[in-house]
């Protein structure tokens, strides 16, 4: 991946500061994982799903997501899967989730009560959970993995319907919570009412009025809970009462007439009796909500593992990203990226910082373990890098990747990312020796399940004892089958890969011609570094350049162009095994598309017959009603012309029979019995069956509290009718 020309080589920017310390990496895997994960950028990733997230719940879970195991993690790129498939618009409302569980954590840690808000939030939390389990189990045909989140959840309608009872929707607690409190609230309204005409009967008095700040007759309110007249502070005098309190100017005080002192003190009574019931619901409401944490919690992580699947369909769309397959569990473990892109580059371009970000396609773990990429500076390499743990870490998540059709990531159990040259200060270790320590907390994991990401393998010393180290440890990793991409500049690790099995040489392409890195990968084939041709590119002295390609080693003749004629080959092999695998990518693609096509068709069709069927039973229905009004009619006849039209109604009688039944119909019939239930037309109801008589065509139904006999005719399966 790479900018265009103009702007430098772009990088994603190392996210969270300073790395944790390399003796945390080395004391346990999990302080490895972290320091891996800071390597690969994933704390700035992260907060671009952050950014997707819409309830508190949602960044919750995000923050403490951590890698899954093998089934957990499928689970969750399949429903990321499902709601990229579904069509625009069905994305449900997650509203305003509140973090229910954090909220009856905190009540238990801080020993207390939750607020009406507080337990208002957590009501709106329940009927969330409510409206999103039947939305997913209504589409449990097309979202299975979305329907299984909530097959098995906690009833908590009972805590539900408490805190409905007694809340009001508005952060409150309703007047009816309990009998005690509506008799206190009542008494308090009447109190206040009372003492509000009282004190309004003293700000009318003359000698009052005039006292009163502003001029204002009705300047009545409270202070600390005890109602007050505002008067102008140089007349204070001319009212008896107590000072409560003063504006910030002083020109006002806030006075408590003493004919309503004591008054005051029995709303003030009323008003803590109230508090103290108000104070008892809330107790008693939140021990109920307490007892239910566990099942509170099971529908959080239910609701959490929803949103995450909406913010990767969400992801997904706007970075270009999707769910990669996973390999077989029986089958090779192969890493397959195509038209990878690292997420930090795509949001820079989306951003306008970046012209264009050039995807990559890398590929291990099929007939080779450890992938030895070179080539020059800026080109790439390091990026590469990132770009594959990141993908092998976004998928042991769950969450989704930038890249194409055709893409596979194995659900590494680990990643082990020795990836730049910041020196650990505080430890006085070299860059050196903070890539051995590195590298050194890793390979106790080391074997076909551990991906390894070395970044400039062997540098940082001398060069022939890096070359030593490095083929040492890239022959260990071997040994191991472990998963392996190491990036370099030193030519014996370029010979090792050509020499060993299950090593596979690649380089960060060139343009010879411009001297400018393409940022793209090829397989088969090492990469030189282009040090001299870059230098004489910058303006290096002609004499200097000449004196420096003198001493520089090279291979005998022959050696040369055999190791020429290999990368020849193994390039035209690697582009033609690239453009089949792309071929079968897209053709794999357009069968998935294809069956998802046929699976639609398929609904539409039984759509429209459903539709047909229901069509054409209304008409019978209707046929039939018209058909016994003449007969009602033929019975008014005097008898001759009765015997006349008899015949014709007998024949239209037959051929509204069964005859003409839809053999949709017929099988609904058929298929009655005794307890089902079916629709009734002309009452637009449905009935329970009572009593079926097939000889006579009739059937006994319960409408409310009544019982009717009716027609087999009269009844059906469709409440659209």
């Amino acid at each position: 991946m790479k900018p265009e020309p103009r702007d430098r080589p772009a990088r994603p920017a190392p996210a969270g500061g300073r790395s944790a310390p390399l003796a945390a990496a080395a004391e346990e895997p999990r302080g490895l994982e972290r320091f891996s994960a800071q390597r690969l950028d994933f704390p700035a990733v992260r907060a671009l799903f952050e950014r997707l997230c819409s309830t508190a719940l949602g960044r919750r879970t995000l923050a403490e997501l951590a890698p899954r195991h093998g089934p957990d993690a499928r689970a969750a790129l399949e429903r990321v899967r499902e709601l990229c498939a579904v069509a625009g618009g069905e994305e449900p409302s997650l509203g305003d989730l509140c973090d229910a569980p954090a909220l009856l954590a905190a009540a238990r840690e801080e020993r207390r009560a939750l607020s009406a808000e507080e337990l208002s939030s957590l009501l709106a939390f329940l009927r969330g959970a409510v409206r999103l389990a039947a939305w997913g189990r209504e589409r449990a045909a097309t979202l299975p993995e979305i329907a299984a989140l909530f097959s098995a959840l906690p009833d908590l309608s009972s805590l539900a319907l408490e805190l409905e009872r007694g809340l009001d929707g508005r952060g409150g607690i309703r007047d009816d919570a309990s009998p005690k409190l509506a008799r206190l609230r009542e008494a308090v309204r009447q109190a206040t009412q009372a003492l509000e005409r009282r004190a309004q009967a003293i700000a009318n008095r003359p000698e009052v009025r005039v006292a009163l700040a502003d001029g204002a007759v009705a300047r009545v309110g409270l202070r600390d809970g005890r109602l007050v007249l505002a008067v102008k502070a140089k007349s204070a005098g001319r009212v008896r009462g107590l000072v409560h309190d003063r504006s910030q100017s002083g020109e006002t005080v806030f006075i408590e007439p003493a004919e309503l002192v004591e008054e005051g003190n029995r709303l003030a009574a009323a008003r803590s009796d109230e508090g103290h019931e108000v104070q008892r619901l809330l107790v008693e409401w939140t021990r109920s909500a307490l007892d239910r944490a566990p099942a509170v919690e099971r529908q959080a992580v239910a609701l959490g593992e929803l949103e995450l699947a909406l913010v990767g369909a969400r992801f997904c769309k706007r970075y270009g990203a999707r769910a990669p397959a996973l390999p077989d569990k029986q089958g090779p473990q192969e890493l397959i990226l195509r038209q990878a892109r690292h997420p930090l580059l795509v949001e820079q371009e989306l951003c306008g910082e970046l012209e264009r970000c050039v995807p990559v396609d890398l590929r291990l773990g099929g007939d080779f373990d450890i992938l030895v990429i070179t080539g020059p500076n800026t080109g790439g390499k390091t990026l590469a890098l990132k770009t594959a743990g990141l993908a092998g870490l976004l998928a042991r998540l769950g969450l989704p990747f930038p890249c194409a059709a055709g893409s596979q990531v194995p659900l590494y159990g680990a990643i082990v990312a020795d990836i730049g040259d910041e020196q650990e200060i505080e430890q006085s270790l070299s860059t050196f020796s903070a890539h051995l320590r590195r590298i050194a907390a890793g390979l106790p994991l080391a074997g076909p399940t551990t991906l390894f990401l070395l970044d400039e393998l062997g540098g940082g010393t001398d060069p022939a004892d890096g070359a030593a180290l490095g083929t040492a440890l890239l022959d260990h990793l071997r040994r191991q089958r472990a998963p392996t991409l190491a990036s370099t500049h030193i030519g014996r690790l370029k010979e090792f890969a050509f020499r060993h099995a299950r090593v596979e040489n690649a380089c960060a392409e060139f343009d010879a011609q411009s001297l400018r890195p393409l940022y793209t990968l090829l397989l088969g084939t090492p990469g030189e570094s282009r040090a001299l041709a870059i230098a004489r590119r910058l303006g290096f002295a002609p004499d200097l350049i000449q004196r420096a390609e003198a001493l520089v080693e090279r291979p005998p003749d022959e050696s040369r162009r055999l190791m020429e004629d290999i990368r020849e080959a193994r390039t035209e092999a690697e582009r033609s095994r690239s453009s089949a695998d792309a071929t079968r990518a897209r053709i794999a693609e357009m069968e998935r598309e294809l069956e998802l096509l046929r699976g639609d068709l398929l609904r539409r069709e039984q759509a429209l017959l459903g539709d047909a069927e229901r069509v054409l039973e209304g008409r019978l229905a209707a046929a039939r009603s018209a058909h016994d009004r003449g007969l009602r009619l033929l019975e008014q006849l005097p008898a001759a012309q009765r015997q006349a039209f008899e015949p014709v109604f007998a024949e239209l009688g037959r051929a509204l029979s069964g005859a003409a039944l839809s053999s949709a119909r017929q099988q609904f019939l058929a298929g009655l019995r005794k307890g089902d239930t079916v629709y009734v037309p002309r009452y637009q109801k449905r009935c329970p069956v009572l009593k079926l008589d097939r000889e006579k065509g009739r059937v006994k139904l319960r409408l409310g509290k009544q019982e009717l006999e009716l027609p087999l005719d009269d009844i059906s399966a469709y409440e659209e009718l």
